[in-house]
């Protein structure tokens, strides 16, 4: 928690600091949508057979049977991030999907700190003191739309809008995500997802401009039936984009899920960090799930949502 504050503080800086650095403007975008992508290590990007599908790979709005709506909320790090979605897309039919997904991440109580004498070095006579107490939010507004071309292709394109504050800086951007998803076998799909297709600028108000690189993402799902339940196994990996693996990890993302009747059981690896979940069907229109993500340095992460069939 204390080094999520110090990276918080260094992006904030003072009251007469520009924006946050380039390498991570787009590190709110990478924190997924949905306690059962989490759960199976956020190696969704061939499986997004929901309506979170718009985030992970809008490809897979095609798949989907119903309208559905889901509604996602996170506590990160012990409670210093909230991280919440929504999500609402349209059943696939005629060959077509789409959706609309809301993410929104913030943090409260920012400490900003500033030297009491800033004309001089800090040091032992003039140690830096908080000022003020802010707050930050940064929002993704994701508007979606699928089309199968042939029977086992699926492509699919997501325009995003985005908003960031901090404290009294603000900043817009807009980008472009383009998925594909390819069922090579009834049991085997492929899935790839081209994130911030043609480079995403984020302008703040401080007319400073931050860039959000180019990012891979790809992987496959294969199930089988298995004890009269479903086993599916998720394996993926990305690649591009400005911020590293954490730890320098290998860049692997994998999942297992096995659903029998109206339970779901989960696990993931995501980049080394172990993931479990639990998810229920205690309706037929109603899916829910849960998640428990570990850190390599802060307190883990509890993830809840609730899926709505209609």
């Amino acid at each position: 928690m204390k080094r999520l504050l110090v990276v918080l503080l260094l992006l904030v800086g003072s009251r007469r600091a520009a924006a946050p650095a380039s390498g991570y403007a787009g590190e709110f975008l990478a924190l997924g949508a949905g306690a059962r992508a989490l759960a199976l290590g956020s190696a969704f990007v061939a499986l997004a057979d929901d309506a979170t599908a718009g985030y992970w790979n809008p490809a897979g709005l095609v798949r989907l049977s119903s309208r559905q709506l889901h509604l996602m909320h996170a506590e990160r790090y012990g409670g210093l991030v909230a991280h919440d979605v929504v999500a609402v897309a349209d059943a696939g039919r005629h060959g077509r999907g789409l959706g609309l997904t809301l993410v929104r991440v913030g943090v409260a109580d920012i400490p900003f700190t500033d030297l009491p004498d800033p004309s001089q070095p800090p040091g032992d006579a003039n140690r830096p003191i908080v000022i003020s107490t802010e707050s930050s939010a940064d929002y993704a507004l994701y508007l979606s739309w699928a089309r199968r071309f042939r029977s086992r292709l699926d492509l699919g394109l997501s325009l995003k809008g985005i908003y960031r504050s901090i404290a009294s800086y603000s900043a817009y951007g807009a980008g472009i995500d383009l998925g594909l998803s390819v069922r090579l076998h009834p049991a085997l799909v492929v899935g790839a997802v081209v994130r911030d297709l043609t480079t995403t600028p984020i302008v703040w108000s401080t007319d400073t401009t931050d860039r959000i690189e180019p990012s891979l993402v790809a992987g496959f799902a294969v199930s089988r039936a298995v004890a009269g339940g479903e086993l599916t196994a998720l394996l993926a990996s990305r690649t591009g984009g400005d911020a590293a693996a954490a730890d320098h990890a290998a860049p692997v993302l994998a999942g297992l899920e096995f659903a029998y009747r109206q339970l779901a059981a989960r696990a993931g690896l995501e980049e080394g960090r172990l993931s479990l979940g639990l998810g229920v069907r205690p309706h037929a229109r109603l899916q829910l799930d849960v998640a428990y993500a570990q850190h390599d340095d802060l307190d883990a992460t509890q993830q809840l949502s609730a899926g709505f069939r209609f």
